[in-house]
């Protein structure tokens, strides 16, 4: 059975915790949190989830938040929404069915209970969809790049990865959240006018044209948000406007990398805990395996390390460090191996463009490309990849 996907929608964080600890089958995942306020809609389409639960007590739920349930539109999406609360009643059980909720459950309910009643309910929704026809999009996917060692080519993998993707028609967006010392512009040749910085000074709020107005667009057709100009205005970037930026991207784009600062910020933590996935980046030497055990000890504290991919980069025959050293230490094993490619690595640099594009047939290339193919499939499927690999090949020549 396909995974079935939960958003949860709460302001009560004992509700949030209580829920996760009761998903007990594999045929059930949170990916993601919500507010209940105005932000929830954006948020909760990012996800494109199968269910989304909300969690509060039964003195709050009244009329008022019913029409917040029907505002948000979900049946649009092909979500299913359930409540659970402290006390269940006839009135919101009725109140509930109006609004259009499929289930009203007690939270204290048993885990076993609650996935087989979540089960049952999406198989039932989704037999009704295939019948009636009802268009679902693929949910879009974040993927942080982080290190805590600087120099292991994160922002070149970064890079070229986002326009391998977009060489395959992929919507992809880029966002350089190295905010002092970013140079995700540079090695992709543009000069941006504007900046996250600028985004996030919006008093308007961040909308999909405000993101977009501030994005530099390479000829891959990839979109890069860029990093401040000056190291100063990186104070202007804070947790909610990136919360903000994501939730926004999750709607418009297909694929959304983020190259994360060295730095554990707050601004970097909302994003490894916004992301889907979170690729570890260390080149093959003794200090990368020492920050590398660092980097995952931080993420087991914020609650993100089965997020983890490890990408080992600039990997080489003869090196006393070996790729299983990582995998041993970290207990994951390496999921892309990079390898070693000085020379067409610094000449792409200086020439301005990816080397999957200025030397596409070299073998740090091709690992690259196998990279992003491997990022597509899990997502859309093998089919997709070799379909995709049409569009890629007469991108080729772009200079």
């Amino acid at each position: 059975m396909e995974k079935i996907n939960i958003v949860v929608c709460s302001d009560d964080v004992e509700y949030k915790v209580a829920l996760k600890n009761k998903i007990v089958r594999d045929e059930c995942a949170i990916i993601g949190y919500a507010d209940v306020d105005k932000s929830a809609g954006v948020r909760i389409r990012g996800f494109v989830p199968d269910v989304v639960a909300f969690l509060l007590d039964s003195r709050d739920i009244d009329e008022s938040f019913m029409n917040f349930i029907e505002e948000l539109k979900l049946s649009s999406i092909g979500a299913t929404p359930i409540i659970l609360t402290d006390k269940v009643t006839v009135e919101i059980v009725n109140m509930a069915a109006q609004a259009g909720v499929r289930q009203v459950m007690d939270i204290s309910i048993g885990g076993e209970t609650l996935c087989d009643n979540i089960i049952k309910l999406v198989e039932k929704e989704r037999k009704y969809n295939t019948s009636a026809i009802v268009e679902r999009k693929t949910r879009s996917k974040v993927y942080a790049f982080f290190s805590g060692k600087g120099g292991v080519g994160k922002t070149t993998i970064c890079t070229s990865t986002g326009v391998s993707l977009a060489m395959q028609g992929k919507k992809t967006l880029l966002i350089d959240l190295d905010l002092q010392f970013g140079d995700a512009d540079m090695a992709l040749d543009l000069n941006p006018t504007e900046s996250i910085a600028d985004l996030s000074r919006d008093s308007s709020g961040v909308s999909i044209d405000n993101l977009t107005s501030c994005c530099v667009n390479h000829s891959s057709g990839l979109s890069l948000l860029p990093s401040p100009v000056s190291p100063e205005l990186a104070e202007y970037v804070t947790s909610a406007s990136v919360k903000s930026i994501l939730d926004v991207a999750r709607n418009y784009y297909e694929y959304v990398l983020i190259d994360c600062g060295c730095a554990i910020t707050d601004p970097v933590i909302t994003a490894l805990e916004s992301s889907d996935d979170i690729f570890i980046v260390y080149d093959i030497n003794i200090l990368s395996l020492k920050r590398a055990k660092t980097s995952m000890n931080v993420l087991q504290q914020l609650n993100q390390s089965d997020k983890a991919k490890l990408v080992i980069n600039k990997n080489a025959k003869k090196n006393n460090v070996k790729i299983s050293d990582f995998e041993n230490l970290l207990s994951i094993p390496a999921y892309a191996v990079i390898s070693e490619d000085f020379k067409n690595i610094n000449a792409s640099l200086n020439n301005g463009n990816p080397v999957t594009i200025y030397k596409p047939r070299c073998v740090v290339s091709k690992d690259l490309s196998a990279f992003a193919d491997k990022i597509i499939m899990e997502r859309e499927g093998e089919v997709a990849v070799q379909n995709n690999k049409k569009n890629k090949k007469s991108k080729r020549k772009i200079k």
